[in-house]
């Protein structure tokens, strides 16, 4: 792989929050990503250890990354929102792209996860999520959705237990379900293993 060229931007969610958002651009992407990062109130942020995981592999793969702060973490302005408001804040990220007609993942860690499931942008090719809680809404738009839904989760969970979530997924359409036996939510010492199960895990 070439060089990467990150660059710091700062943009303004829907209510005018500003957000601060880092983009990962390789020699001549193909395709976009967003990776959004776990609960702000529990110490996440767009510098989590598994965000780094999926946006080096993305990267990898020909893809321009936004990874960002949800408002009130890192660098971002605000308060946390419950979800809606973080909704909101990915779908301004979006906007900052240099090409949105490239073909769109959405990935996410956690909380994240559960953020990148419940939009449905035109441009979306996938999603690729790890350890969704699927607590933060009642409902998400990806789940009658066609385009592949591809889940990673740990098999010692201790918020939604690998087990539980195939059986939620078994109801979604075109949902997929990868564990990793040695994991729990964290993910300690399996960072590795996410980068490359996110290359393996990318539709074409």
């Amino acid at each position: 792989m070439g060089p990467v060229e990150v660059t710091t931007r700062q943009f303004a969610s829907s209510d005018g929050t500003l957000l601060e958002a880092d983009i990962l651009t390789p020699e001549s992407p193909m395709a976009n990503a967003v990776v959004c990062h776990p609960h702000p109130l529990y110490g996440g942020s767009r510098h989590d250890g598994v965000v780094a995981a999926l946006s080096r592999a993305l990267v990898e793969a020909g893809h321009e990354v936004i990874r960002f702060d949800f408002r009130g973490a890192g660098g971002s302005a605000g308060e946390h929102g419950g979800g809606p408001a973080e909704r909101e804040d990915l779908l301004a990220a979006l906007d900052q792209f240099g090409d949105p007609a490239h073909p769109l993942v959405l990935a996410g860690y956690s909380f994240g996860a559960d953020i990148a499931l419940s939009v449905a942008p035109q441009s979306l090719r996938q999603w690729l999520v790890v350890a969704p809680v699927l607590r933060v809404f009642e409902s998400f738009s990806a789940t009658s959705d066609d385009r592949p839904k591809r889940m990673v989760a740990g098999a010692h969970d201790q918020f939604q237990p690998a087990d539980n979530l195939v059986s939620i997924a078994s109801g979604w359409t075109n949902a997929q379900v990868t564990t990793i036996e040695t994991a729990d939510h964290f993910f300690q010492g399996s960072l590795d293993t996410i980068s490359d199960l996110t290359a393996q895990l990318l539709v074409g």
